[in-house]
């Protein structure tokens, strides 16, 4: 045959599969840079890239119909129990028109990235969380350098000197460096990433941490190592954390004012070294939130108050940041129970994973991902932000049945 003869099929669809994993791990990489997104609707650069890899796995033939494998089920019905209570609610007491876009970023978020994310070869999620890692140490480069020469500038500096980066948000960045690091050290762990470039990555991303002068963030990162270390099991690790732990927290508490960002000093700092929550952030305002929140979803069971209703019900007119409360107040009990489920599905899957001893170690980080996500929404509202979805849905590919990466897409 000539050397101008078309390529065999085999030849088109290897290529194809290539260009479908390079859309998605551009979807990837762009999630945290909220930033990059439409003014007229929340609709991001990630997701165009996310929309792309969709259209063609669609064109393709290749859509998974289970892409959590064994716990689709609960995830597709914990989604639908979601969706449901959101929408019913917003009909009833809300705003129909907000109840739909609020239903679509959900669907968005919780059925086209795990259909474009998942049921790939373990060495792929592992790429792509690599990717993401890549991504995250960017917005802290970026957000750092805002923060040294450009402190004014209100897009990527909070007013008070906070690295929000292109991220905008302080305690998101803070929340999703806080992932990163553990991201990292698991991969690390599992011999997955090496440890000359794990060490690099948690020391810029920790630094990225500080910035943020997130209470919500430090805590979540040194509960979320602790809880790795704990959780796979090695000795070695958990003296390692344990020393290191004291050894920061001793040089922290002694020396801090030498080397540690202001933000960081002013709003976690003072409150450790006081033992006064006052002094940590805003913690009293969002008590305050809090309780007010929890009168209001007394009263909003059976049929919540819709989409985007809680900060018109609430005297302070804001958002409580707690997603619990705040889809009990709109969604009633069938949204919270959604989100219980989706909650669910990780441990699930986790424990699956360990039962049959698939991962190495894998499933330990699929475990302490979804308990930093799980305590990460008591301090944050709604989570259907792409950001949010592609650490958790990543970490949940890692402990994936095999048999559920290669199952093809009408197989069930």
């Amino acid at each position: 045959m000539s050397g101008g003869a078309l390529p065999r099929p085999a030849g088109r669809q290897a290529r194809a599969q290539q260009l479908e994993l390079l859309l998605v791990a551009a979807a990837v990489f762009f999630a945290p840079m909220n930033y990059f997104r439409a003014g007229i609707a929340y609709v991001t650069l990630g997701d165009l890239f996310a929309v792309a890899a969709f259209l063609l796995r669609l064109a393709a033939g290749r859509l998974p119909l289970r892409p959590l494998g064994p716990a689709s089920g609960l995830w597709f019905a914990s989604v639908f129990l979601l969706l449901l209570g959101l929408l019913l609610g917003s009909v009833v007491n809300g705003d129909a028109l907000a109840g739909a876009e609020g239903t679509g970023q959900y669907f968005i978020s919780l059925v086209l990235l795990p259909v474009i994310l998942l049921q790939r070869p373990q060495k792929d999620i592992v790429l792509l969380i690599k990717v993401l890692l890549v991504s995250l140490a960017v917005t802290v480069i970026h957000g750092a350098y805002y923060v040294a020469f450009h402190p004014d500038d209100w897009r990527f500096v909070s007013p008070s000197g906070r690295l929000q980066s292109l991220i905008e948000r302080e305690n998101e960045a803070a929340a999703l460096t806080a992932l990163g690091i553990v991201l990292a050290l698991g991969l690390c762990f599992s011999r997955r990433l090496r440890p000359a470039a794990a060490v690099p990555a948690v020391l810029l991303l920790g630094y990225g941490l500080l910035l943020t002068g997130s209470n919500t963030g430090f805590f979540l990162a040194a509960g979320g190592i602790v809880l790795l270390a704990a959780l796979h099991g090695s000795a070695r690790g958990l003296v390692a954390v344990a020393g290191f732990g004291l050894f920061a927290g001793a040089a922290v508490y002694g020396w801090g004012e030498q080397f540690l960002p202001a933000a960081f000093q002013t709003r976690v700092l003072e409150g450790l070294r006081s033992g006064d929550l006052q002094d940590a952030g805003t913690f009293s305002g969002r008590l305050l939130l809090l309780r007010e929140a929890a009168g209001i979803a007394n009263e909003t069971i059976w049929a919540g108050l819709g989409v985007d209703q809680y900060r018109l019900a609430s005297a302070h007119r804001a958002p409580v940041h707690n997603a619990y409360l705040l889809l009990l107040a709109e969604g009633g009990l069938l949204a919270l129970t959604g989100l219980a489920g989706l909650l669910m599905s990780g441990v699930f899957l986790a424990w699956s994973a360990h039962v049959h001893h698939r991962g190495c170690g894998m499933p330990a980080l699929t475990l302490t991902v979804v308990i930093m996500l799980a305590l990460a929404l008591s301090g944050f509202p709604h989570f259907y932000a792409r950001f949010w979805l592609v650490p958790w849905l990543l970490a949940l590919g890692l402990s994936l049945p095999p048999a559920a990466r290669r199952r093809r897409p009408l197989d069930g």
